[in-house]
């Protein structure tokens, strides 16, 4: 998918760096190709109630509003995957993993960038083995109530158990380590 520019009240927003991507892992030798595919959830927010943001359209959600905070936090989102990518996530819930990425500075307090996806054998496209779909992302700062993590995993296993169509073990130990 191809998200193009989106204009709205006078302003354009440039969505290029969330088009779908192929990329490539090497493992024990063997290259395999891994399609990037974005949601419009990593820039779109459901209505709050007397919204007056632009409407995104077409739009997964019932009433997506565009939301420049989520697209702005969007702009490094291919930085964070690297990372990932070449390193460890965190295993969500149900089949869903996250990147988790902190951010923090001298004068703002932490927030924690969430970037669920899900790793899965492609279907129907000779481009890539595997499909990771993004399936949202955005920034957590409530510290009271954050995104439930069953442990952790290199990202070269994660792509290993999809190839075989096997999903990683999720660790429900109420000491299990998280990113918080």
């Amino acid at each position: 998918m191809a998200y193009g520019v989106f204009q709205a009240n006078g302003q354009s927003f440039d969505l290029g760096h969330l088009d779908e991507k192929v990329i490539s892992i090497t493992i024990g030798g063997e290259e395999h190709r891994i399609l990037v595919e974005f949601t419009d959830h990593c820039f779109t927010e459901e209505a709050l109630p007397n919204d007056d943001r632009p409407k995104f359209a077409p739009c997964s959600r019932k009433d997506g509003r565009f939301c420049e905070e989520r697209w702005k936090a969007s702009l490094d989102i291919w930085e964070h995957i690297h990372l990932a990518v070449r390193g460890w996530v965190w295993l969500g819930e149900h089949d869903r993993c996250l990147v988790v990425k902190l951010e923090a500075t001298d004068d703002t307090p932490s927030l924690h960038y969430v970037i669920p996806f899900t790793l899965e054998r492609s279907k129907g496209d000779r481009r890539a083995k595997l499909k990771m779909l993004v399936r949202s992302a955005f920034l957590w700062d409530d510290p009271s109530e954050r995104p439930a993590t069953f442990g952790v995993v290199k990202f070269n296993t994660l792509v290993v158990l999809a190839l075989k169509g096997a999903k990683p073990r999720r660790n429900y130990d109420r000491n299990r380590k998280t990113p918080w």
